[in-house]
């Protein structure tokens, strides 16, 4: 999902502030599990519908952030999400909370996509030979796409490493045409 600017400023006053109380990686937890519930659901038409008043929504919003348990912290900030209207930005603060935390922590994501699913030990010699690559501690999020064959497709750092089968077979193709 692509963040706008305004779910940016958002995002970086509340990860100051979880900041300066030492609670970074809590408030991204508790910010993603709320989106969990939200996105999608019920709750979601319920808390961004303006045919409800303003206290119904807010009281909704609170009982669900206490059901999870969630920190002062997060439980004002979503109230001030919903008093501004901006609930809708969720998405967007989600992912650029992740990766403020992931940059202040030394960490970077990757997505690995594989024809099926990778054995623990694989997954761990990936992640090593991409931390060599980045430098930093490598946070791996695994897909599985059968059209691929066998091989792997890593996005690491806004590069693409495609070393699928089904790319080599489609390469040797070109390859073939251009020489008849």
């Amino acid at each position: 999902m692509i963040e706008g600017s305004l779910a940016r400023r958002y995002t970086r006053a509340l990860f100051q502030l979880a900041r300066e109380t030492g609670q970074e990686e809590k408030i991204g937890q508790e910010i993603e599990q709320l989106y969990a519930v939200f996105s999608g659901s019920e709750l979601q038409g319920a808390l961004t519908n303006p045919a409800f008043p303003m206290d119904s929504r807010k009281r909704i919003l609170i009982q669900v952030a206490n059901g999870l348990q969630l920190s002062v912290l997060s439980i004002h900030f979503l109230s001030l999400l919903l008093e501004r209207d901006r609930l809708l930005h969720l998405p967007g603060i989600v992912n650029c909370y992740r990766r403020l935390l992931n940059e202040a922590k030394g960490r970077v994501e990757a997505k690995v996509v594989s024809a099926a699913g990778l054995e623990a030990t694989m997954v761990e010699r990936l992640r090593e030979q991409l931390k060599g690559i980045s430098g930093k501690e490598v946070v791996l999020q695994q897909e599985t796409d059968p059209t691929l064959l066998g091989g792997l497709l890593v996005e690491l750092e806004g590069k693409v490493y495609d070393g699928s089968v089904r790319t080599q077979l489609e390469k040797m193709k070109q390859r073939i045409a251009r020489e008849y």
